[in-house]
C-alpha cells in the first residue's frame, strides 16, 4: 500500500506525493525544500516534508539543523551523548563547540566544566574552561591556566578578559611576567603589544627595563647599548637575539650585524649555539653578495655551522656559480641524512664528475637509477639510460569498506548535487575513521568513481606512493585536450601542471585566493580574459572546470610564448611570478644546465614545484602510453 502525504511544492502550494513513487530528483528538491523551511523556521511544515526523505543520503544534515535550533535547551549529556552516537558524521566534531559557546552565553560554567572536563584546543574557550574552574572554586588551576595563556606574544581572545581580570586582583600579574610577556611580543615583532605592556610593570627596575627594551624595538641601532647597559638575563637575551634578526633581514643590515654580534654576544652570555644561530643566520642573509670581504666572513661562518638548511643553500651557491671544488666542500659538511639524499649524492656525482673523476661520478649515477625520484630521472638522463622507477597496483585485501556504505553514500550524492566541499569534509572524516588498510580500499573505491581529488587525498592519506595509477587519475581528459590543441600545447603538460596545482579539486582555493583546478588567481584570470578577448564574469567563474582550463591554459600558453616553449621557466613564472625568474636567470648569468637552474632556485616550494610537474608529465605518459621526452632539447641544450 503507498502511503500519500503533503509537500510543499516549489511556487505550487500543498501537493500530494506518494512515498513509494518518490524519485531521486524529488528527493533533492524535497530536501532543499526542507532546507528553506528549516531556516524559515517553519517547523509544522518541515516535519510533513521530513517524513518522506527517510531513504535519502543526505537527510542527516536536516535532522542535524533541526538538533541544532534548541542546543541550548540540552544538557550536557544528552548534547555527548548526541555526539557519541553520530560520530559517523562530520559535522559531530562541530557541535561541542556550538554547544560551548551557548553555555558561555548563558553563563552556566557548571555546565560548561562538567561538558568540558579536559581543556580545549581553542585559546577562547581555554579560557572559559579556567573561569568555569574559577566560578567552582578551583582557584588553583585556574590561574595556573590563566598563567599559560597569557605568557604570548600575540593577542588573546577577549573570552578571556574575565579570566585575566580575576588573575590579575589575586596579585599573580607580576612584573617578571610583564617582562617575559614582552620579550615574547618582541620577538613576535608585536609592536602595540610591547606599547600596551610597557606601561604595566610597577616596579622601577622593571619599568626602566620595559622601557629600553620597547626604546630597542623603536631603534635597533642601539642593540649594542642595550646589551651592554641593560643587566645580563635571560630576557635580555632574548630581546638582543631578536634584534640581531630584525637587522639582518627587515632592515637589511648584516654589516651592522656583523659588527656588533662579539660584543653584545658577550655582554648578555651567548651560548656557543646561540651565537652560532645568530651568526648563521647572518650569515645566510649574504648569500648572494657581491662583497669579497663579507663572502669570505659568510663562509667562515658557514663553515662552522652544523645547520642543514643553511649548508644546503650555501651548496646550492656553488651550483649556481658552478664551483665544483666547493660544493664538495659543502655537501660534506652536511649532516648525514642530508649528505646522503638522492638530491645530494646525484650533485655529488656532478661535481666528482666536473673535477674529471669519471669512475666514481659515474658510479654514483648507475647507484640512482631506478627510483622513483627527480634525481634518479637526472641520473638516467645524464647516463642515456631509459627512464625506471617503482611502480604498484593494487591488491586484494582482507579489510573492507562495507561499514562505511551509508557515508559512502552521502560522499556520491554530494557530488552529484554539487556540494563539492561537503563531500571532501565527508571523505576525509572517513579518512581519519579508516585502518590503512581500509584507506587503500577507499583510494581504489574512488578512482572507481572517478571522484579524482578524493582519490589523489586517499592515497596521501594511505602514504600510496607507487601506486601511480591512482595517484595520477585521467581528469577532465576532453577539455585539456581541446584548449591544448586551441594553444597548441600539451595536454599532458596541462594535467600535470593541475595535478600539482590543485590535487585536481575543481573546488581548490588558497589561502591567497588562488582558485579552481589551476589555481588561478583572479586578479590573474581578469588580466589574461582581458587580453586574450576570453569572456569572464568574476573569480566565482573559476571554479568552473571549462573556463579554469580555458584561461589556466592561455596563461601558461603566453608564459611558454615569453620564454620560447621552456617548460622549466615557464613553471617558474606560473609558480613565483615572472620577475622572480628574470632575477634567477640574472644570477645564474646564462651559465648554468637546465638542473643546475632548478637546483639554484633559492624558493623551496618553487623547485620542487617544477620538478613535481616534469615528474607528473613522466607518470601521466606511462599510464596514457604516450612517449615523449622528460626535457625537449631546448630545455637541456639552453645555458640557463
Amino acid at each position: 500500500m503507498s502511503v500519500f502525504i503533503k509537500w510543499l511544492g516549489v511556487g505550487a502550494g500543498i501537493v500530494s506525493i506518494s512515498v513509494s513513487a518518490m524519485t531521486l530528483e524529488q528527493q533533492r528538491e524535497a530536501y532543499e525544500q526542507a532546507q528553506t523551511l528549516i531556516t524559515n523556521k517553519d517547523i509544522p511544515e518541515y516535519q510533513v516534508l521530513r517524513e518522506q526523505l527517510n531513504d535519502y543520503p543526505l537527510t542527516p544534515y536536516l535532522d542535524y539543523r533541526m538538533y541544532m535550533l534548541d542546543l541550548d535547551k540540552r544538557t550536557p549529556v544528552e548534547v555527548e551523548q548526541y555526539i557519541k552516537e553520530h560520530h559517523q558524521y562530520p559535522f559531530s566534531q562541530s557541535i561541542r563547540g556550538s554547544y560551548l559557546d551557548a553555555l558561555v552565553k548563558a553563563e552556566d560554567w557548571k555546565g560548561f566544566y562538567r561538558f568540558q572536563p579536559q581543556k580545549p584546543r581553542m585559546q577562547s574557550y581555554q579560557c572559559s574552561y579556567y573561569f568555569a574552574q574559577y566560578q567552582m572554586g578551583k582557584t588553583v588551576d585556574a590561574f595556573k591556566g590563566a598563567s599559560q595563556i597569557w605568557m604570548t606574544g600575540s593577542s588573546i581572545a577577549k573570552e578571556c578578559n574575565e579570566l585575566f581580570k580575576a588573575w590579575d586582583e589575586a596579585g599573580l600579574r607580576k612584573d617578571t611576567v610583564i617582562l617575559q610577556r614582552m620579550g615574547l611580543a618582541f620577538v613576535s615583532r608585536n609592536a602595540r603589544l610591547l606599547n600596551y605592556l610597557q606601561d604595566l610593570p610597577e616596579s622601577d627596575s622593571a619599568k626602566e627595563n620595559a622601557q629600553a627594551i620597547n626604546q630597542l624595538y623603536k631603534d635597533t641601532s642601539q642593540i649594542e647599548a642595550f646589551a651592554t647597559s641593560q643587566a645580563q638575563s635571560e630576557l635580555n637575551k632574548k630581546v638582543t637575539l631578536a634584534t640581531l634578526k630584525r637587522i639582518t633581514y627587515q632592515q637589511a643590515n648584516p654589516q651592522l650585524a656583523i659588527k656588533v654580534i662579539d660584543k653584545v654576544a658577550k655582554a648578555q652570555k651567548f651560548t656557543d649555539k646561540e651565537y652560532q644561530d645568530s651568526a648563521d643566520y647572518i650569515a645566510y642573509s649574504l648569500i648572494n653578495t657581491d662583497d669579497a670581504e663579507l663572502a669570505k666572513w659568510r663562509d667562515d661562518t658557514l663553515l662552522k655551522s652544523t645547520n642543514p638548511k643553511w649548508l644546503q643553500r650555501r651548496a646550492r651557491l656553488a651550483i649556481q656559480h658552478q664551483d665544483w671544488h666547493g660544493l664538495n666542500i659543502w655537501i660534506d659538511k652536511m649532516p648525514t641524512k642530508e649528505k646522503e639524499s638522492k638530491r645530494w649524492q646525484y650533485w655529488k656525482a656532478r661535481a666528482l664528475l666536473a673535477q674529471g673523476e669519471v669512475k666514481e661520478g659515474k658510479t654514483r649515477m648507475q647507484q640512482l637509477l631506478g627510483y622513483r625520484s627527480f634525481y634518479s630521472i637526472a641520473a638516467a638522463d645524464y647516463l642515456k639510460q631509459p627512464i625506471q622507477y617503482n611502480t604498484l597496483m593494487p591488491t586484494k585485501s582482507e579489510a573492507s569498506i562495507e561499514p562505511f556504505s551509508e557515508s559512502l553514500a552521502r560522499v556520491k550524492e554530494l557530488i552529484a548535487v554539487d556540494k563539492i566541499s561537503t563531500a571532501k569534509r565527508e571523505w576525509r572524516w572517513l579518512l581519519a575513521r579508516s585502518t590503512s588498510a581500509q584507506k587503500k580500499l577507499l583510494a581504489q573505491y574512488a578512482a572507481k568513481h572517478h571522484w579524482n581529488h578524493l582519490s589523489v587525498i586517499a592515497t596521501i592519506e594511505a602514504k600510496m606512493w607507487d601506486h601511480i595509477s591512482l595517484r595520477f587519475p585521467i581528469a577532465h581528459q576532453w577539455w585539456f585536450n581541446f584548449y591544448a590543441k586551441k594553444h597548441d600545447l600539451d595536454p599532458i603538460t596541462l594535467m600535470a601542471l593541475a595535478r600539482q596545482e590543485s590535487g585536481l579539486d575543481i573546488d581548490a582555493q588558497s589561502p591567497v585566493g588562488a582558485r579552481g583546478l589551476m589555481q588561478i588567481m583572479p586578479k590573474t584570470a581578469a588580466a589574461t580574459a582581458k587580453h586574450y578577448n576570453i569572456e569572464y564574469s568574476g573569480a566565482d567563474e573559476l571554479f568552473d572546470v571549462s573556463k579554469n582550463i580555458e584561461i589556466g591554459s592561455q596563461y601558461l600558453a603566453g608564459l611558454l610564448d615569453d620564454y620560447n616553449g621552456n617548460r622549466v621557466l615557464a613553471f617558474g613564472a606560473y609558480n613565483a611570478g615572472p620577475n622572480r625568474v628574470d632575477l634567477w636567470r640574472e644570477r645564474t648569468g646564462g651559465k648554468v644546465d637546465v638542473y643546475s637552474y632548478i637546483e639554484s632556485i633559492p624558493f623551496a616550494e618553487t623547485r620542487g614545484y617544477i620538478k613535481n610537474i616534469l615528474m607528473f608529465e613522466v607518470y601521466y605518459r606511462d599510464i596514457l602510453n604516450k612517449k615523449g621526452p622528460f626535457l625537449s632539447d631546448l630545455e637541456s641544450e639552453m645555458k640557463y
